[in-house]
């Protein structure tokens, strides 16, 4: 599996955050949900129930 792009959106603050490298951790702007690994590994942080995942992988 290849990582595209790696994203998610806040179901409560609307912000979509995206980690584009290694260890680029992001929280949206009111805190509940953040990202990270770029294109290496796929990490959220927060319930499951609070983001979208919006990432693009190829198989």
């Amino acid at each position: 599996m290849k990582i595209i792009v790696n994203k998610i959106k806040c179901k409560k603050c609307g912000d979509v955050i995206e980690s584009k490298s290694v260890h680029d951790f992001k929280f949206c702007k009111c805190g509940a949900v953040a990202v990270d690994g770029g294109q290496d590994y796929l990490k959220r942080c927060g319930n499951r129930e609070d983001w979208e995942e919006l990432s693009e992988v190829e198989r």
